[in-house]
């Protein structure tokens, strides 16, 4: 019983508890569920969609908003497809364009933002219209195809016959969250979060501290993005529409509070395997494609409205 009690106190079981619960549910009703082409397939999804979790959970940890992520993931596959197919580059170097264009939209939100005091949703909203124009005015609103073997290779499976994505997923995240519980980096990240002002009169830079937040973000968008177009072996200008409002959903379900100071890898992770296995559920007993982005709504409205009741009911209000 105490080995129970401690383990209820643990703040990610009650993420863990309701992907279980689904995971049985889905089973129950599609025994495909748990075939282990189903399941690396699953896996697979998550494994992208939680670098940019685990990029939102850095910026919400600072109290920011970036809404921008979708919009940086497409553009970062597309510019590693021309650096490749146009441009002629070796696939590293390729790789390194398009994480660079993640790095200078981290760069380019920091800056509008603590330059020129612009709320955080409204100054990555303008960025997610930019990058996707900027999208569609390089691709010409063509798909890339034909990457070299070593490229794909990046989509496919590796030793133990895991996908290489997943295996990246994980080293990222094991980085993560040594980052946010050790490093200075990471307290200060808290601090800024918790309580600028305070924060400000402990000697915190804070504007340095969000500008970090944002690049990180923005590289693992844009790295989520690379992964995606070597899986499917082809780079789209509409890749990534919507991505942004999943990973950032799923990021809250899995405790990380949108009001900033708090955050937990391992609950963003099991949030991402909420929302994925929401799709991939949804999809095999047949919903409607329709129907299957109104279950997503009211599921980013219930993140939000539980990490707003948590905050008000922590801070005493009503």
């Amino acid at each position: 019983m105490n080995a129970i009690k401690k383990m209820m106190k643990v703040r990610e079981i009650g993420v863990l508890v309701p992907l279980l619960l689904l995971w049985l549910i889905t089973y129950f009703i599609n025994h495909a569920f748990f075939t282990a082409t189903s399941m690396i397939a699953l896996f697979r999804s998550i494994s992208v969609s939680a670098l940019g979790a685990i990029g939102a959970s850095f910026v919400f940890c600072c109290g920011m908003m970036d809404v921008s992520g979708g919009s940086i993931y497409g553009l970062a596959g597309m510019m590693t497809a021309i650096a490749m197919k146009e441009w002629g580059m070796p696939v590293p170097v390729a790789i390194l364009v398009g994480l660079l264009v993640g790095m200078i939209f981290g760069m380019i939100n920091s800056l509008i933002i603590n330059g020129l005091d612009i709320p955080a949703f409204i100054a990555t909203l303008g960025s997610q219209y930019i990058a996707r124009g900027i999208v569609n005015v390089v691709s010409e609103g063509r798909s890339y195809t034909g990457f070299p073997d070593s490229f794909n290779g990046i989509g496919e499976v590796g030793p133990l016959g895991i996908p290489w994505s997943i295996y990246i997923s994980l080293i990222v995240a094991v980085v993560a969250a040594w980052m946010l519980k050790y490093s200075v980096f990471g307290r200060r990240l808290m601090a800024v979060g918790g309580n600028a002002e305070t924060a400000r009169v402990c000697g915190i830079n804070i504007k340095r501290v969000r500008n970090m937040a944002f690049v990180i973000n923005a590289m693992l968008c844009a790295l989520a993005g690379i992964l995606s177009s070597a899986r499917l072996q082809t780079a789209q200008a509409a890749a990534g529409t919507g991505w942004e409002m999943t990973v950032i959903a799923a990021a809250i379900i899995g405790g990380v509070s949108m009001y900033g100071g708090s955050a937990t890898i391992i609950g963003a992770l099991l949030g991402v395997g909420i929302m994925e296995t929401l799709t991939v559920s949804m999809t095999m007993i047949k919903v409607n494609a329709y129907w299957q982005r109104v279950v997503i709504g009211v599921v980013i409205i219930l993140a939000v409205g539980m990490d707003t009741y948590k905050r008000k009911h922590l801070s005493g209000g009503k």
